[in-house]
């Protein structure tokens, strides 16, 4: 991902891992598993089933049904809507 750069992934059974370089990033779909490197300005994570780990963001949203995101440090801001989601920091 370029610097500040946007990247959105989507689609079903998606595993990547990818630097973030203080950009935003759009997760959707099922069953994705994406790991984080460095820090995002932002991580949105809709769907279902979806695995996210990142070092480092300022914002966390997750939304849907059973999605897991885990951020390493930092004290992001987080909202968290739907069913069963799980957002923590690991």
């Amino acid at each position: 991902m370029p610097d500040a750069g946007t990247l959105q992934v989507s689609g079903a059974g998606t595993t990547k891992t990818l630097p973030c370089h203080a950009g935003y990033l759009s997760v959707s779909g099922k069953n994705n598993t994406i790991t984080l490197t460095g820090h995002c300005t932002s991580v949105t994570v809709s769907g279902n089933d979806n695995r996210v780990a990142v070092d480092s963001t300022d914002a966390l949203s997750a939304s849907g049904a059973g999605n897991v995101v885990v951020y390493h440090w930092g004290s992001p801001k987080i909202v968290s809507a739907g069913t069963a989601n799980v957002v923590r920091q690991g």
